[in-house]
């Protein structure tokens, strides 16, 4: 199973059906990976076929 957490309590307009960016152009995938503490390539292979993917660019 595949899960994941994001701690959106400072965003009260957010919720259920909200749209949200892993990765992108607001938050670049080598930091959102040094925060996590492995690399971009883990993040990017970790993601499951059944997500869907909008590429941008």
């Amino acid at each position: 199973m595949d899960m994941l957490t994001v701690d959106i309590s400072h965003l009260p307009q957010a919720g259920v059906g909200s749209r949200v960016e892993l990765w992108g152009p607001n938050a670049p995938i080598e930091k959102v990976a040094a925060a996590a503490g492995t690399i971009s390539y883990e993040l990017m292979s970790a993601v499951m076929p059944r997500v869907p993917r909008i590429a941008l660019g």
